[in-house]
């Protein structure tokens, strides 16, 4: 069994003790947020258990008992609850006694006196002396009246220790009136000389934990790129549902999986800088900080979420730059590197699976009506931007679509799977020379069956192989009159072949819901056009099978 125990101050939670006391019975364990995928969350944490020099390993947790909610969650993502905090319980329900042996410098239930100077408005001409009680929460409390305030100086309430010699305190503040203690001596009296005042109007009861956790968050906000930055990706990432809208991956464990593949097919990346930029130069290490050039503002992991937001969703660089606080330009560079790398990595992994992984993963429909079909083929158009080259024009133009496109020859396997991706075409060619000259016919083995449309004329080209076209009966002229007809026999094989043949169909639906290639392609990603496609084709094999087996 896991030995996981929790690594906060004063807490005795074990996994090993689970079983054996009641309290641990809904007890939970929470890892500590990894370095490369949140390390802002990861230093909070960290600085909230107030270990020094201190490093989590494998079996180190935090309990539900340090959080709020028992949980981490959006609101409170991180532990809160401590015993220098007494677990942050209201300051009347809070215990003089915590938990022993804390600092040196905490003294508990010390008694003193605290020489006060009468305010200008007093007509007292003696000191006054409040009776106070030092708390280990770092809280000052008033006991007590000794001399004539004439009700200048409130009494019997909360006060906080601030700005002490000894760490763990700080200013004094009253209900009215703040106090501000140059020195303290634990046992003696404060003098007047030592002291000076202001009138205010709100009594704190915040600890000096509050006090630093309210700096860090003002210290974020002197970079707001940053903190937008980081909030975004946050977002993208909370949910499985976000991952999905957001990227097109199904879940945060397969997008964590995809990134985990990258960092380890190349640790290190050369960014794309134009034409030049294929010298062998020095390459960015892991660390942002260890790279020839300037300071680069995005991790590795922000990188890769920009590349694939952009490709779901489609958005401006200038959208894309204002998110992620950087330039346009260097949004450009990131999506043009991402991109190539990811298809170098993913391209071999679209593989045309042999016949017995076919047999093994065939649903069950098509094994009982065409169980030799090894690939549904289909071809698929993507709007472009209108060429200005008149030769280019011709060439793109496609008398379908009545539009300037790209045309791309797709197989997918009896389950839905992408298993052929061939590169992009004007849209004026015809499907018969995709399918030749693309190599797809390269992947056809005798006996193999493929089912596509009836545009498909490549029957000789499988014959050659040895290979099945299965397509829908042609129409046929009626004698008796000027339409076409088939006949009943035809007509229930057409409408089996559409049954299946439909997934294909299916298949580019869900390839289009990268909106890089269902939107208008603009002229300056024709570059990287081809490499998106096959991107976009791994991505939608991650998704659940189409046709359940």
């Amino acid at each position: 069994t896991k030995s996981y125990f929790c690594v906060a101050e004063g807490c005795n939670s074990d996994e090993r003790k689970r079983g054996r006391y009641g309290y641990m019975k809904d007890v939970r364990f929470y890892p500590f947020p990894t370095q490369k995928r949140a390390p802002a969350l990861r230093k909070r944490w960290l600085d909230l258990l107030r270990r020094e020099n201190y490093e989590p390993k494998r079996n180190h947790r935090v309990c539900s008992l340090h959080f709020k909610e028992g949980r981490p969650t959006e609101n409170h993502p991180y532990p809160e609850l401590f015993a220098y905090n007494n677990f942050k319980e209201s300051l009347k329900m809070r215990s003089t006694t915590s938990i022993s042996k804390r600092e040196q410098c905490m003294v508990k239930d010390t008694q003193f006196d605290i020489s006060v100077p009468p305010r200008v408005d007093s007509p007292a001409a003696s000191e006054s002396v409040l009776q106070t009680q030092i708390n280990n929460d770092n809280s000052l409390f008033v006991a007590g009246v000794s001399g004539e305030l004439n009700g200048s100086w409130p009494v019997n309430q909360e006060i906080e220790v601030t700005d002490h010699e000894c760490p763990t305190v700080g200013s004094l503040s009253v209900t009215g009136t703040h106090v501000e203690m140059d020195h303290c001596y634990i046992s003696g009296s404060f003098c007047s000389n030592d002291m000076s005042t202001r009138d205010i109007g709100i009594q704190t009861t915040l600890t000096t934990a509050d006090i630093k956790v309210l700096e860090e968050k003002s210290t974020k906000l002197e970079d707001p790129e940053k903190l937008m930055r980081e909030l975004f990706v946050n977002k993208v990432v909370k949910d499985d549902k976000n991952v999905q809208m957001y990227t097109g991956l199904p879940s945060k464990t397969i997008l964590n999986g995809v990134y985990d593949i990258l960092e380890k097919a190349s640790p290190t990346l050369k960014y794309w800088s134009g034409q030049g930029s294929a010298a062998k130069k020095k390459y960015q290490k892991d660390s942002l900080n260890a790279k020839s050039g300037p300071k680069r503002k995005l991790s590795r992991f922000q990188e890769f979420v920009l590349t694939l937001v952009r490709l779901r969703l489609a958005l401006t660089t200038f959208v894309m730059a204002d998110l992620f606080g950087v330039s346009t330009s260097r949004v450009s560079q990131v999506f043009t590197t991402w991109i190539n790398f990811m298809f170098t990595i993913f391209k071999p992994l679209l593989k045309w699976p042999s016949r017995n992984v076919l047999k093994k993963f065939m649903p069950s429909s098509f094994r009982a009506k065409f169980p030799n079909v090894n690939c549904i083929i289909d071809c698929t158009e993507f709007f472009i931007k209108k060429p200005r080259n008149p030769t280019a024009q011709s060439q793109t133009f496609s008398s379908y679509k009545h539009h300037n496109t790209y045309k791309a020859l797709v197989g997918v396997s009896p389950s839905g799977a992408f298993s052929f991706i061939s590169n992009l075409w004007g849209g004026n060619v015809s499907d018969r020379y995709i399918t030749k000259e693309s190599g797809f016919l390269d992947n056809i083995q005798p006996g193999d069956e493929i089912m596509a449309d009836r545009g498909f004329l490549i029957r000789d080209l499988l014959l050659h192989r040895r290979a099945k076209l299965i397509i829908p009966p042609f129409t046929r002229k009626c004698s008796w009159g000027k339409g076409k007809y088939l006949s009943a026999s035809e007509i229930l094989r057409t409408r089996n072949i559409a049954k299946f043949r439909i997934h294909v169909e299916r298949a580019i639906g869900r390839l289009k819901t990268f909106h890089m290639l269902s939107n208008t392609m603009p002229t300056n990603l024709k570059p990287l056009a081809d490499q998106m496609l096959v991107i976009c084709a791994f991505l939608c094999n991650l998704q659940k099978p189409l046709v359940k087996k």
